[in-house]
């Protein structure tokens, strides 16, 4: 055997933490091959591989290396013997750990910590043990020099080893519990330019991760130098601690700044008034027009699309073939106030103003972090009450829903204070002309809109929403932080104690109107499914194979650190649509709206009228975003022009129009 000799690379390739971290790796990717709840790209499984990759390296060179140093008298290195003597110990120790937490993992975190740590140690201590019995065959046995063919390929060779039995262990789980919804392969496509795509971020990503690790251990022996210099001793393993703690904290400092720079820009931009809708609309009945006190700058993005796509009394009697009246819009702008009370003020004013209270149907619809309500959702409500309702859209961010998760607390008690205005405001008419209210909302908005069922002291409790003059509800997509949710789906009867809230994953076709509190779920719904525990802790829904919700593949197993990089994909994936295409999958929930409507709040129309009606949510939808497309085209091009001719010294010529134009 030829053995390679390169320097200090030998060296690294020679170090057992490093032959283990690469072994590990290996055991890594192989498990983020399973099926996930949605399928995904060649790309986005490089990524994932080489961040599970790079994440199992460290944790497990970090593992063995900390055996070693445990096991050995300072300033000695362990050898062959000493090194399987370490593997057995460290076996036996991760196998105890994970044997004593695993009955409480599904129910304690902690628990479940402890179990994720014996199961890396016992890991580390198969690729330390195996390492040494290579040592022992290469070098003592057959005599050969360390190199990177004697250490390095043996550690490869290990992985792959691991990675045959994980393959085989999946087949069988899957030949077992049999395979849930086949056509839902792992990867979406493996044509040969997305493979050498995927090769390419793959192997990018796991060296970029490798190498800021890297770096922080190269800055964290820096910090230590310069502490034993300052201390004029050797700090030991406490100063250890202190430079990888001040390194964590510089890093977290900055990801903190960086969120909250981030947050403000994304916030800006939102409040750009886009090319297709230029000027606040002319309808008395909705925010920001002629009626209306709401300035149309505080509505954001979202709010003004939605004043502006309001359904008119001849859009309905179209579609429905009815007479009806113009519905109601109303935004409560998130920059109208900075006060949460004097927002809930001026919105409640805004009802008044655009004469929500002339309807039979008002629906508060609890946004996502944009300020956005499904403006399919908004139109099947009124082409279902033929115009009479009135929606009202409480805003409580201008940001995307991952930046407003800490914002849910204002949300709930915004839209506690709008319910409770309206309520007061509902007791003064009489009584044949009070409206309902009812709530919906969707993502985000389903988490504001259930959490602000609590009882007096904060635990979630649905007969509050009784007490807020609500109805009923549609909640869609509820996510998986929602307290309500949370409660009511392991102990449904301290939550709903009167059975009002029905779980289904998709409304019933031909619907059954009941008055109701309705959430629709989809079986592969990642933004339900997800936690940020996941990275130790098995979900709910990875329980027993045949216990898992349609969809779920049976063969997959949860893996700590694994299943959560898989689950953060699936979030991506869950969230693509295309206008006009409605399809139930992941979190897209459009193909539910009119059915959901028609179930949850007793609303009828004929079996001609509800195909009207989806006909017309697919086309209007995708009418709108062919407008904005159209519009933010024309818009670029005309500054383009505008800036070209600027700089020959030239005015703009008339016929080139002015950006509002585009959008007529």
């Amino acid at each position: 055997m030829v053995s390679i000799r390169p320097g200090w690379l030998t060296r690294w390739a020679s170090d057992a933490p490093v032959r283990v971290g690469v072994s590990a790796a290996a055991w890594a990717v192989s498990d983020s091959l399973a099926r996930g709840l949605l399928p995904r790209t060649a790309a986005q499984q490089a990524i994932a591989s080489g961040v599970t990759a790079a994440a199992h390296y460290e944790l497990a060179a970090t593992a063995w290396a900390t055996l070693q140093a445990a096991g050995t008298r300072p300033g000695g290195r362990p050898g062959v013997r000493a090194n399987l003597t370490l593997a057995g110990v460290g076996l036996a120790a991760g196998g105890a750990m994970w044997a004593a937490a695993r009955p409480a993992v599904e129910r304690s975190l902690p628990a479940a910590t402890t179990a994720a740590a014996g199961r890396l140690v016992a890991y580390a201590a198969i690729g330390g043990g195996a390492a040494a019995l290579w040592d022992h065959v290469l070098h003592e046995r057959i005599g050969l020099r360390p190199g990177l063919d004697t250490t390095l390929l043996p550690a490869v060779a290990t992985g792959g080893a691991i990675v045959a039995i994980s393959s085989v262990a999946r087949r069988e789980r899957g030949a077992r519990y049999g395979r849930i919804a086949p056509e839902r392969r792992t990867l979406s496509d493996v044509s040969p330019a997305g493979v050498a795509k995927a090769t390419a971020i793959g192997a990018a990503t796991a060296i970029g991760l490798a190498g800021a690790a890297a770096v922080e251990q190269l800055a964290a022996r820096g910090l230590e130098r310069m502490l034993g210099r300052l201390l004029r001793t050797d700090p030991g393993a406490l100063g250890t601690l202190a430079a990888h703690a001040a390194i964590l904290g510089t890093v977290a400092v900055a990801g903190g700044a960086g969120l909250s720079e981030l947050t403000r820009r994304i916030q800006r931009r939102d409040d750009v008034v886009e090319p297709a809708y230029p000027e606040p609309p002319t309808s008395v009945h909705v925010s920001a027009g002629p009626a209306s006190a709401m300035p149309f700058d505080s509505l954001g993005k979202e709010g003004r699309r939605f004043v502006l796509m309001a359904l008119t009394a001849g859009d309905i009697e179209a579609v429905m073939g009815e007479p009806a009246i113009d519905p109601v819009r109303v935004v409560g702008g998130f920059e109208s106030a900075s006060d949460v009370d004097e927002r809930a003020r001026l919105t409640l004013a805004d009802l008044e103003a655009c004469g929500a209270y002339e309807r039979s149907l008002i629906c508060v619809g609890s946004p996502t972090g944009v300020g956005y309500l499904n403006y399919s959702l908004a139109e099947a409500l009124e082409y279902l009450t033929r115009g009479d309702c009135a929606i009202v859209v409480p805003q409580y961010a201008l940001v995307p829903s991952a930046l407003a998760l800490t914002r849910t607390t204002e949300a709930e008690r915004l839209t506690r204070l709008v319910l409770a205005g309206i309520r007061r405001r509902i007791a003064t008419l009489p009584a044949d002309r009070r409206p309902r209210v009812v709530i919906v909302g969707e993502s985000l908005g389903a988490n504001v809109a259930l959490d602000i069922a609590v009882d007096p002291d904060g635990r979630p409790y649905l007969p509050t929403l009784d007490e807020l003059g609500v109805d009923a509800g549609l909640y869609l997509g509820v996510p998986f932080r929602t307290r309500l949710w949370n409660s009511w789906r392991t102990d449904p009867a301290a939550v709903d104690p009167d059975g009002r809230l029905t779980l289904l994953s998709q409304p019933a076709d031909p619907p059954e109107p009941v008055a109701t509190h309705l959430m629709v779920v989809h079986h592969d719904d990642p933004v339900n499914k997800y936690s940020f525990a996941m990275v130790v802790q098995p979900p709910w829904w990875l329980g027993p194979p045949e216990d898992r919700p349609p969809l779920v593949p049976r063969e997959t197993a949860f893996r700590p650190i694994t299943s959560f990089v898989l689950a953060t994909v699936d979030l991506l994936n869950g969230m693509q649509s295309r206008p006009g295409t409605f399809v139930r999958r992941g979190h897209d929930y459009r193909i539910d709206l009119r059915l959901g409507l028609q179930q949850a709040f007793g609303l009828r129309c004929t079996p001609e009228q509800g195909e009207a009606i989806e006909v017309a949510l697919r086309a209007r939808e995708q009418e709108w975003a062919t407008r904005r497309l159209v519009a933010r085209t024309m818009d670029a091009a005309r500054r383009r022009i505008a800036a070209q001719l600027a700089a020959w010294g030239q005015q703009v010529p008339a016929y080139i129009g002015r950006s509002e134009a585009v959008a007529e």
